[in-house]
């Protein structure tokens, strides 16, 4: 318990600092950071975006779609035709030189190779075929029958010598190798290599043991004493503390948020009686009654009246406009002539020779488009139907 209350006391300013920091870095975010984000997402979006690719990108796409492609197209097409050119002259030079060569090579050459060359060489094959049964007849009687002899009679017996003669030394070499290198060295391992290195082997084991019982005895029974002794203690002690201290640590940590959150709670509470509340009792019985009635009894009104004043200058215009027209149309036909007058509102004249066309219907009175039915555009539908009613659109050519 003393820990714990020692650790509650030096956390609760550290969890009210950092709850104040978290609600801080809360209200950034939601104050400042997402509104920055949605800014900069709107921007990127509506003018980086668009200047972007009106400078990056579009240019490299009409460079493409205007000058590379129809190029590219152009040269494919020119390509092609080329070499459909090129296809058709090299099949036609082709055929040429097939026909120059059937008959001015292949042709000559066929019938030299029948009445010439063929009987030529059967001539030489047959010369040949002699020659060689009488070269074969001179080399076997002339050169085969004395070489023979001398194989049998000279040759065969000197190798079967030879071979006695190595087959004597190779054995004298085996013994002499036996007696004379491999009897000592088998000696010499038996009765002198062998007992020396037993003895080393001896000496080093020996050197291992003693090395091995020192290292057991001064180092390794200390440290196992003292590891046992001293450190798995002094460990055992510290890891309770540090235990402890961490369950005080956290326990603390707990209770302080409690403590932050009533504290925080009660600021909260405090600043909202202050400023909030006051500022919505303005808001709801002050700001929006007056601005209400302001809107009721100032705005709309004005805004009735404008559109009065505009529908009425309109009406004046347009009156101005059409007496403008008519006269105009009065004095082109009376310096110049031209088809009689037609009333405002009338059927059109009749078709040309061209062909029918589709029936117009007659504009009204004031040279607009009338709008459907129901339409918000109308002047007969509600203004409070489907929103307020606009003026109808003016669609007129002087």
């Amino acid at each position: 318990m003393p820990v714990r209350i020692v650790t509650l006391l030096l956390i609760v300013p550290v969890r009210l600092v950092w709850d104040a920091l978290t609600a801080f870095g809360r209200a950034l975010r939601r104050v400042v950071w997402v509104p920055f984000a949605r800014a900069s997402q709107w921007v990127w979006r509506k003018v980086l975006s668009p200047v972007l690719f009106a400078l990056l990108v579009w240019p490299w796409l009409a460079l493409w779609q205007y000058a590379l492609a129809p190029t590219g197209r152009a040269l494919a097409w020119l390509a092609q035709a080329a070499g459909a050119g090129i296809a058709w002259t090299g099949r036609g030079l082709w055929a040429v030189l097939a026909w120059l060569g059937r008959h001015l090579v292949v042709e000559p050459l066929s019938l030299l190779h029948r009445y010439v060359l063929a009987p030529l060489g059967r001539g030489a094959l047959a010369l040949a075929r002699a020659a060689g049964a009488g070269l074969a007849w001179f080399g076997r009687t002339v050169i085969g029958a004395p070489l023979g002899f001398l194989y049998r009679h000279v040759l065969k017996p000197v190798g079967f010598a030879l071979l006695a003669v190595m087959a004597a030394v190779g054995v004298a070499s085996v013994w002499l190798w036996r007696y004379l290198v491999v009897a000592p060295c088998r000696l010499l391992h038996g009765y002198v290599l062998s007992p020396a290195w037993r003895g080393v082997v001896a000496a080093v084991r020996g050197t291992g043991a003693g090395l091995a019982w020192l290292w057991r005895y001064l180092v390794v029974l200390p440290c196992t004493f003292v590891h046992r002794k001293l450190l798995r203690p002094t460990g055992r002690a510290v890891a309770v503390v540090a235990r402890e201290i961490a369950d005080a640590v956290a326990h603390a940590w707990h209770v302080a948020g409690y403590v932050s959150r009533a504290v925080f709670r009660f600021i909260g509470r405090v600043l909202r009686f202050l400023f909030v509340d006051p500022a919505v009792w303005v808001w709801q019985y002050v700001v929006r009654p007056v601005g209400r009635g302001l809107r009721d009894a100032v705005w709309r009104p004005a805004v009735h009246v404008v559109r009065e004043v505009r529908r009425g200058v309109r009406a004046a215009l347009d009156s101005a406009r059409a007496s403008v027209r008519e006269t105009r149309a009065e004095l082109r036909r009376a310096l110049f002539g031209g088809p009689p007058a037609r009333k405002r509102g009338s059927e059109p004249l009749a078709e040309p020779a061209s062909g029918p066309v589709p029936h117009r219907r007659a504009l009204s009175e004031r040279g607009r488009v009338p709008w459907v039915a129901g339409s918000p555009h109308n002047s007969a539908t509600t203004p409070g139907t489907l929103g307020a009613k606009r003026d109808d659109a003016d669609f007129r050519t002087l």
